[in-house]
């Protein structure tokens, strides 16, 4: 009798198991195609996708992402059927008359609910974000498909801080120029747009080319208008010019631009190296850019100060300044006398100029490798270099393109983060924004760090928890229909995934102990519920 009752629990295990594992896999497949179908219907509406093939392969990509979300529910269904249907057949009686405890009854279930979690874990930390990226891919490596619906439906199409909008599209592939495919729109309007979506600059164009390269992973946009008007809004200018040819632009790549599609490895090296992300690799390189115009500047007060002229130059003039002060690039005397710049033309003739208000500025020509600046004088006398008279005078002229001899100017922006930083101590309020900024943007990445990982990790677990919280309420509630009893099991599961994200949300907003108090409470319901449950299974 004593081998019977040991070889029970296995039978009666592998029973279980195979009931439990039947109704999982069909309830788990309707779930994942019908979260799969959901997850289609945005870019469907939107009309991101064009095809059937685009819109199945996006479904099919979309099962396995889903399966995060379907896994926990289909345990619980699966549990609560199977377990229900085991309790009114008196099957789980007759276990427990026979000497096998409840506790014993739940081995199985627990054993496959921590299986469940190792899968979870596996699948949201490593293989649900490459599924993730697949799918961003899918809409947006097609760029000509998107360009071309965007100008179809009559909206802009946008890439960084550009519109772009045209009345007709015509594409052109193999072009001659080497590019992928080449797109030539009519009736083009395009605008740029600060960090606030505000209208900076906008140009029309009667005709743009605009051609597609691919290098490796990456795909770029060359975009030249022809017969342009541009209007300045922060000048008020409108220039006219044959044509408009920015620098090549780079399709934003979602893969390397949002923590959800990186994997867990990705996302620990990520922390430690948060100077690869790019929004930090923006923040980093305009710390680099004030920092050099920062150094820039002390070169130049040093220079006035050590030889009280400084010589600055073009390919047409050299420039030579007397003056001994540079306060906020505005060029002065010590004694009070005016500022001569005495400009020396290529072929060796000399023109002398005295202003009080001498101003030096860096132009747009700047860059972190070579900084150019620009020269204005107000209210300047043209002076005779040889009595020292003053023969006119004049309101206003200014030279631009300068550079200054024996600048040191390494590029700041290949230095590591965390160099950049201790270089900036002690600088100007300005080259300080941009350290708090660049701060800023770490300590976000890495709240976005893990606030994902934990989020992962806790619905990971939710998958264990909903499969025991099912099993228990089947056998305390025998006498309700199994619909009834898993919305008492769907219930708290709603609510443990609404804590979790909420709870995400909380922590990457930098309240680190309460978001991961909230997150994690979801969970803690849940193993409470199972608690009571068990404990008034094993009175009954």
């Amino acid at each position: 009798m004593g081998g019977n009752n040991a070889l029970m629990p296995w039978l009666l295990y592998r029973y279980i198991l195979g009931e439990l594992l039947r109704v999982f896999a069909l309830s788990c497949g309707v779930l994942v195609m019908v979260i799969a179908f959901g997850a289609a219907i945005k870019p469907l509406a939107a009309n991101d996708l064009i095809g059937a093939w685009q819109t199945a392969k996006y479904i099919m990509l979309a099962t396995i992402p889903m399966l995060q979300f379907a896994l926990p529910f289909a345990a619980a269904f699966a549990a609560t059927i199977v377990l229900h249907r085991l309790t009114t057949d008196h099957e789980i009686q007759a276990a427990a008359v026979v000497g096998i405890s409840y506790r014993r009854i739940l081995l199985p279930i627990v054993a496959l609910g921590a299986v469940l979690v190792a899968v979870m874990v596996l699948l949201t930390q490593s293989i649900v974000p490459k599924f993730w990226t697949l799918m961003e891919q899918n809409l947006t490596a097609d760029v000509t498909r998107a360009f071309r619906a965007s100008i179809d439906r009559g909206v802009p199409f946008q890439i960084g801080d550009i519109q772009i909008y045209a009345d007709r599209i015509v594409e052109q592939p193999n072009p001659p120029t080497g590019a992928e495919t080449r797109l030539i729109l009519f009736g083009v309007a395009a605008a740029e747009l600060d960090a606030d979506g505000r209208v900076t600059t906008d140009v029309t164009a009667r005709q743009a080319v605009v051609d597609i390269h691919r290098r490796g992973n990456d795909t770029y946009i060359q975009i030249e208008m022809r017969e342009t008007v541009a209007y300045n809004g922060s000048t008020g200018e409108l220039i006219e010019t044959p044509v408009i040819r920015p620098a090549a632009m780079l399709v934003p790549n979602p893969a390397r631009d949002h923590p959800m599609l990186m994997t867990r490895r990705e996302m620990l090296h990520l922390r430690e190296h948060p100077d690869e992300y790019s929004s930090v690799m923006e923040a980093k390189d305009a710390l680099a850019e004030a920092l050099q115009q920062s150094e820039v500047w002390r070169q130049l007060d040093e220079k006035l100060t050590a030889q009280g002229t400084l010589e600055l130059f073009d390919d047409q003039r050299v420039l030579i300044v007397e003056a001994d002060r540079l306060a906020r690039g505005k060029l002065s005397t010590s004694d009070g006398r005016p500022v001569t710049v005495r400009s020396v033309e290529a072929d060796g003739a000399s023109v002398l100029y005295a202003s009080a208000t001498v101003v030096i500025g860096q132009d747009g020509g700047s860059s972190l490798a070579q900084s150019t600046f620009a020269l204005t004088l107000e209210a300047y006398d043209l002076i005779d270099e040889k009595t020292g008279d003053v023969i006119n005078q004049r309101a206003h002229v200014e030279f631009v393109g300068l550079e200054v001899r024996g600048l040191a100017q390494p590029d700041l922006s290949t230095l590591p983060y965390k160099e950049l930083m201790r270089r900036a101590e002690g600088r100007g309020d300005r080259v300080l924004d941009r350290v708090e900024k660049l701060k800023d943007r770490i300590t976000d990445l890495r709240l976005q760090i893990e606030s994902r990982l934990q989020r992962r990790y806790a619905l990971s677990l939710t998958a264990m928890l909903l499969l025991v919280l099912g099993s228990t309420l089947a056998m305390v509630l025998r006498d309700a229909l199994p619909l009834v009893i898993y919305v008492w099991a769907f219930v708290p599961s709603i609510l443990d995934i609404i804590l979790i994200s909420g709870g995400g949300h909380i922590l990457k907003g930098g309240q680190v102990a309460l978001g991961t108090v909230v997150l994690w409470s979801g969970n803690a319901l849940l193993a409470v519920i199972i608690a009571f449950a068990y404990r008034r299974l094993i009175r009954n």
